[in-house]
């Protein structure tokens, strides 16, 4: 049995996805929602995002449709 609930969790690592942050941008200025990151960020990006799902990291995000990398200039915790 412990063998089950062990496999079983493992599993559950393994094949769960967890839920992107997604990003409204326009003219280099982007609000995120679901962001560990930030909720608000400045970047040197300047095309037009419409709930489009991005990879957020500490000084930057990627875009996960195009894999275009932008670098945040400025971030906040709050809108």
């Amino acid at each position: 049995m412990k063998k089950f609930l062990t496999l079983v969790s493992l599993s559950m690592f393994i094949f769960t996805t967890t839920n992107g942050a997604i990003a409204n941008c326009s003219n280099g200025e982007c609000e995120f929602n679901y962001s560990n990151h930030y909720k608000y960020a400045k970047t040197h990006c300047l095309q037009t995002l419409s709930f489009e799902e991005v990879d957020t990291e500490y000084l930057s995000f990627t875009i996960l449709k195009t894999g275009q990398q932008c670098k945040v200039t400025e971030s906040s915790e709050e809108n």
